[in-house]
């Protein structure tokens, strides 16, 4: 196969994909934008020298793959796309339902589909999963603690799920809630859990803009062991492992950095995100070509992750 004909669903957060794109231009070729028709995307489209198509009745049928990366809303549009044989790879998030719906649709028309969910594909989000499953193989988690914003939950679920491993499913509670942050308590199968989330706005109000600087963290997880404390500080790393006092005697070192992918500057976690996104795209490649499916795309994965963001987020607004 020459280069993959690329579809870009959306001009606003979709515009990410256009870079992740140009990033591989030997395994794919932006090939349109798929948008309503706003002043937006018809600068994207022209800017970008590909078509802007305005329903996928227009679509051509030399298009392979389509990066969909608009509101929810538009969660017919992801249908129609694998009903005329078109691979997708979804932006987060979805509820469990339309998921599980979009999967079995494209099993029937034998195409790919997987979520987006960005942020397990991050270095430092890498390096928290491979950390813990390792750890995990010595000794069972004694507990795990989550922090995240409404925006970053689906993220953060997504890495804690991978880093864990099983099918386990998570159920949780409101212990307290602030007027900034919502507490849970609850499990992870067996292991206790505990997510401190911070919300904006109420039920049927909106909510602070994605990225917005009143958000005062992103994810930061924490996965305890016997021997001691993994943790993931942010997105932008790094990724720590806090050992024990008593078992650190000596010269040994209470405290290691796990990974040396933290990073430092706006510009620098800009250009891993990006990276994020050709990981993804390379992933579905791979998988239209004949590869089998990563752990992460798997269904049950999938449908784990969505079914745990979807249980938290009815808790969270009155």
């Amino acid at each position: 196969m020459g280069r993959m004909q690329v579809l870009v669903c959306g001009s606003n957060y979709a515009r990410t994909y256009l870079a992740a794109l140009a990033g591989e231009p030997r395994k794919f070729q932006l090939a349109g934008i798929l948008a309503r028709g706003s002043g937006r995307s018809i600068e994207v489209a022209e800017l970008s020298g590909v078509p802007l198509y305005h329903s996928t009745s227009e679509l051509p049928d030399h298009i392979t793959l389509a990066c969909a990366a608009m509101s929810s809303k538009a969660s017919p549009v992801v249908l129609q796309l694998i009903r005329r044989g078109i691979h997708v790879l979804c932006e987060h998030p979805y509820p469990s339902r339309w998921l599980k719906k979009a999967i079995e649709l494209a099993r029937k028309y034998s195409v790919q589909f997987h979520v987006n969910g960005h942020f397990i594909n991050l270095p430092n989000a890498q390096a928290f999963i491979r950390e813990s499953r390792q750890a995990g193989k010595h000794a069972q988690p004694q507990f795990i603690e989550v922090m995240a914003t409404e925006r970053s939950l689906y993220g953060a679920l997504d890495i804690l799920m991978a880093a864990i491993g099983g099918r386990n499913s998570l159920r949780v509670r409101v212990l307290s809630r602030r007027r900034r942050f919502v507490l849970l308590e609850g499990t992870l199968g067996r292991i206790p859990a505990r997510l401190t989330v911070q919300v904006s706005g109420t039920e049927g109000r909106s909510r602070l803009a994605d990225g917005s600087a009143g958000y005062l963290l992103d994810q930061r997880l924490t996965v305890a062991f016997r021997t001691g404390l993994l943790t993931m500080l942010s997105t932008a790393g790094p990724v720590l492992w806090n050992s024990m006092a008593a078992r650190a005697q000596g010269p040994n070192s209470l405290w290691t950095m796990l990974d040396d992918q933290a990073v430092q500057t706006t510009a620098e976690l800009r250009e891993q995100r990006i990276r994020a996104n050709v990981e993804a795209l390379n992933s579905i490649r791979l998988v239209i070509l004949g590869n089998g499916p990563p752990e992460f795309q798997q269904p049950q994965h999938i449908l784990r992750v969505s079914h745990a963001w979807e249980q938290i987020g009815r808790q969270l607004y009155r």
